[in-house]
């Protein structure tokens, strides 16, 4: 099976990084399905999974971070600018919306109001 893209009309182009991206292998939960992640950025982020998407699409997810001995969880929602069809797994680029840490004992959905 050969690899295949679809692109969103508005997802940048490769040359044109909004930042810097960093390899990265986190876990991800996405539309109930694990995954990794391959790169991050303040921006936006690359991960594989078992789930498509669609291009334009919004999106919710979790990553799995240890910080400082701490394992806590990044709370994202996202636009799908690209997915990458590859044998046996999907590739997803998204363009961050929000994103917040939470311990993993008080994860919240990222789409729901903030009380300040």
């Amino acid at each position: 099976m050969e690899n295949t893209q679809i692109t969103h009309p508005d997802a940048p182009r490769p040359s044109r990084r909004a930042s810097d991206r960093f390899a990265s292998e986190l876990l991800v939960e996405i539309g109930g399905a694990m995954g990794l992640t391959k790169n991050v950025s303040a921006t936006g982020i690359y991960l594989e999974t078992t789930v498509d998407q669609v291009p334009g699409s919004r999106v919710h997810f979790e990553v799995e971070v240890v910080v400082k001995g701490e394992r806590l969880k990044m709370l994202c929602a996202g636009e799908v600018m690209r997915v990458e069809h590859k044998p046996g797994m999907v590739g997803i680029a998204i363009k961050l919306t929000s994103s917040f840490f939470t311990d993993t004992d008080h994860a919240e959905d990222p789409a729901e109001p903030v009380d300040d």
